[in-house]
């Protein structure tokens, strides 16, 4: 049988947010493996919420990119904290993608998400083309409504259930985080973790940054990612008012950035920068003392785990990480970081400052993050063993097909 594999995405380069990564690294790594790859995707818009400039051009719409075809569907701009609205996008990408991908034949259609409406709109396209079906589920945002404790008139429920159905019929559900995985483990489903890692071309680029650890008189703290409602990162806000001496940095874009800034009117040593290439954000790990990695105290902690922290690591920095579940007891069975509670700005605080205050040590620990990621998070390693996963598959249906 063909490889071939149709993937759906709503997020690709040249997007730099996780899952614009993931989406990308699957699909240029299986091309480079000789695979037919073709990704129907929209145009790159995120965190802007507008198109990037000159990808309106005809050009754009239907393009090879490193080996991949690419199709980019022009996206339906909403307000970003319009639930209802951003529900209405989600839609239109699934019913534009269903359509899009009814031209493709394909061995594979591998769907990957938060935006949950592709996966049924991808599980019928997958049935229809008599292909295997494969779900990529990066967040569990079906339940974020809930766990933000907003209304949801019943339909939290409905969606649990449909995403659970669909997971139940999937040939492969895969996943970044444990956590989801043992979400989804009464639904019978074929599960395998694919966490997500860092390139060998990211950890080479940043040997020099990892080998330097800044030591200027005022440390500077850093975020770098969606300023978001899970993030919670009010805490970290709260954690720069407890430390006027130190510099706090918030770099990246979201829906609760206007909050944030209110809630940190009048402290000095706290800077929004927006959202940066990851060239200029490599220039800001090289100052920070520590970075910081975020999640809201819920359930939701319990379950994700944020594919920032492997970058992190890898640049050297040490890490205070801010949650709870497998991934925080990991990390600090290891030595990997500095845990605290969430939703805490007291321990947030005074976990920065332990680091601090002991730069050898935080070297040290620094040092033994970069090489666990080295060892154990290279993107391309992950991909190979994942590739061959995809093998079988399409083996074994050719074998039933010929039987």
């Amino acid at each position: 049988m063909e490889k071939s594999i149709l993937i759906i995405s709503s997020h690709y380069y040249p997007e730099t947010g996780a899952g614009a990564k993931r989406a990308t690294s699957f699909a240029e790594f299986l091309a480079s493996k000789g695979w037919k790859v073709t990704v129907i995707t929209l145009l790159p818009n995120y965190p802007y919420n507008k198109v990037y400039e000159g990808y309106e051009k005809s050009e754009f719409r239907d393009k090879y990119e490193n080996g991949v075809r690419v199709i980019r569907l022009k996206p339906l701009m909403v307000p970003r904290e319009n639930l209802f609205l951003r529900m209405i996008a989600e839609f239109s990408f699934a019913v534009k993608g269903f359509i899009e991908g009814l031209k493709y034949r394909t061995g594979i259609v591998f769907v990957t998400t938060p935006y949950m409406l592709t996966a049924p709109s991808a599980y019928l396209l997958s049935r229809l083309k008599r292909s295997i079906f494969i779900w990529d589920i990066r967040d569990l945002t079906w339940l974020y409504p809930k766990f933000a404790g907003k209304k949801t008139f019943g339909f939290s429920g409905i969606f649990d259930w449909a995403m659970k159905k669909i997971a139940s019929k999937a040939d492969l559900v895969i996943t970044p985080a444990n956590g989801i995985k043992m979400y989804f483990k009464n639904t019978r489903s074929e599960l395998k973790v694919v966490p997500n890692g860092i390139t060998k071309n990211f950890l080479e680029a940043t040997q020099r940054i990892s080998a330097f650890y800044a030591k200027e008189s005022k440390p500077v703290i850093l975020y770098a990612g969606i300023l978001g409602y899970m993030q919670d990162l009010s805490v970290f806000i709260e954690a720069a008012r407890k430390l006027p001496e130190y510099e706090f940095l918030l770099i990246g874009d979201g829906p609760e950035k206007t909050l944030l800034e209110k809630r940190s009117k009048g402290l000095i040593n706290v800077k929004f920068i927006p959202y940066i290439k990851p060239r200029e954000l490599w220039e800001f790990y090289e100052k920070a003392r520590v970075c910081v990695a975020l999640l809201r105290a819920g359930e939701i902690s319990k379950i994700a785990e944020p594919s920032k922290v492997w970058e992190y690591m890898a640049v050297g920095r040490p890490v205070v990480y801010c949650g709870e579940g497998p991934l925080a007891k990991y990390l600090e069975e290891k030595g990997l970081a500095v845990v605290c509670p969430p939703g805490d700005p007291e321990a947030l605080a005074s976990a920065i400052k332990k680091v601090v205050d002991s730069p050898e040590q935080a070297k040290e620990m620094a040092r033994r993050a970069r090489e666990f990621v080295e060892k154990e998070r290279v993107r391309e390693k992950i991909l190979e063993d994942f590739e061959r996963e995809l093998q079988v598959l399409l083996l074994e249906r050719g074998r039933v097909r010929s039987g």
